[in-house]
């Protein structure tokens, strides 16, 4: 009885002393220096990801500390997918998700919602659905969890993941009933459900100017061809040091998926390294964060940078991929990492004038200009060859390259007006 007894005191004894070394760590954290990454700049949203019961977890206080002051975007890791809205037909649970809309606009939060349409994480209820009732619940689904949360989130992913990586579309159950027009369907009926939100096809594995990029870049270029309602690419940007980066690739893919007038978004960003890394691993980690961030704050379509969590303490990667971990901003006690700085740093580099009208990049507006204007307007191009040559094209900032801003060209060429609406 006594060894039994004792047994038992050296055991609380060792959770005491493993808590208290938790605890520890996480109040002696060290606190970052310098601005707080949504602070460096106003251009783009800076965003992380939270799991569901973060306001309940054995550390939330010192979670809520770290996060609150650095980001001003938030995405659901799970509380706002379909098994947990929608664990049974038209049967749905918003309260998860609320707490986290809730915690978003008192901390003056943007919330990015994630995700509607996805083959994973889908109840199977759904898949076993006929053609015509799985369309059903897939409008069904879009209107209710749309129009619980109208008025509270700007940006829904609304597919995710629909292709594979050699380009072809993902052998899912979505697209074996219903074709690949689910995806359009989607984004008509998320659209309809609420008209001022920006609709965002996400996906895995874009950077490269590949199968899989090149498929969703002709699928999105289709879209806009046939006025399809989709208004941005998010790009999740999950990667490991293991594989190198072009850096250049990167950002002209980024321009042309600008040039179809689409949005950009960094969706779910992460660097894996070893799951014990050494400080050259961790530095080598801080050249992918910093190098992608510049590439991104040069590209005016890019409108959000958001990290798949920030501390490693609650990443997804150890689980996902074996030996691999240490993928976010700050370490498992919340102390800021090599890669911390690095983003600060990166958020911080100078983007880039633009000259408006000057849409061949020759650093004047003239009557090159506003022929290549003419040209786009009616169709014989569809690209400007400045590198922002869409934003530059963009003469009264209207979010769109059009008729007025043709008009607008001409008289500034004329001479009836002395300058553009937004600069010369």
């Amino acid at each position: 009885m006594r060894k039994k007894s004792f047994k038992a005191l050296s055991a609380a004894l060792v959770v005491f002393m493993t808590a208290l070394v938790i605890c520890s760590a996480t109040v002696n954290a060290a606190t970052p220096t310098g601005k707080r990454l949504k602070d460096i700049q106003s251009r783009v949203l800076i965003g992380t990801e939270f799991p569901s019961g973060f306001t309940t977890m054995s550390d939330s206080s010192a979670f809520l500390s770290t996060a609150t002051p650095e980001f001003n975007l938030v995405t659901a890791e799970n509380c706002m997918k379909w098994d947990a809205t929608e664990s049974s037909q038209n049967n749905f649970n918003f309260a998860e998700g609320d707490k986290l809309v809730n915690w978003a606009q008192t901390n003056n939060y943007t919330v990015h919602g994630h995700t509607l349409v996805w083959h994973n994480q889908t109840p199977g209820w759904v898949q076993n659905l006929s053609a015509s009732a799985m369309q059903s619940a897939m409008y069904n689904h879009i209107d209710k969890v749309m129009a619980h949360y109208k008025g509270k989130i700007p940006i829904w992913d609304v597919v995710n993941e629909a292709f594979e990586d050699d380009g072809n579309y993902r052998n899912s159950f979505w697209y074996r009933t219903l074709g690949k027009s689910y995806i359009e369907n989607a984004f008509i009926r998320a659209r309809a459900a609420d008209p001022s939100v920006k609709l965002i096809y996400n996906d895995y594995n874009l950077e490269y100017t590949g199968n899989k990029s090149n498929a969703a870049y002709n699928m999105l270029k289709d879209f806009k061809s046939r006025n399809i309602p989709v208004d941005g690419i998010g790009f999740q940007m999950h990667l490991d040091i293991q594989y190198s980066i072009d850096y250049n690739d990167f950002a002209r893919n980024l321009q042309r998926f600008a040039d179809l007038g689409l949005e950009i978004y960094i969706t779910e960003m992460d660097v894996r390294v070893s799951s014990n890394p050494t400080a050259a691993e961790l530095q080598t980690q801080a050249g992918y964060y910093k190098n992608i961030i510049e590439k991104c704050m040069a590209q005016p379509a890019v409108k959000a940078i958001q990290v798949w969590g920030f501390t490693d303490k609650y990443s997804w990667v150890p689980n996902t991929f074996p030996g691999r971990g240490a993928a976010l901003l700050f370490d498992s006690n919340y102390n800021p990492k090599p890669s911390y700085y690095a983003m600060q740093a990166a958020l911080g580099s100078s983007t880039p004038t633009i000259v408006y009208g000057d849409v061949d990049g020759s650093g004047s507006v003239d009557a090159v200009d506003y022929s290549l204007m003419k040209q786009y307007l009616l169709g014989s191009i569809t690209k400007f060859p400045a590198e922002n040559g869409m934003a530059a094209a963009d003469l009264n900032a209207s979010g769109t390259v059009d008729a007025l801003d043709f008009a607008i060209m001409k008289q500034y060429l004329l001479g009836i007006i002395p300058k553009l609406p937004v600069g010369v």
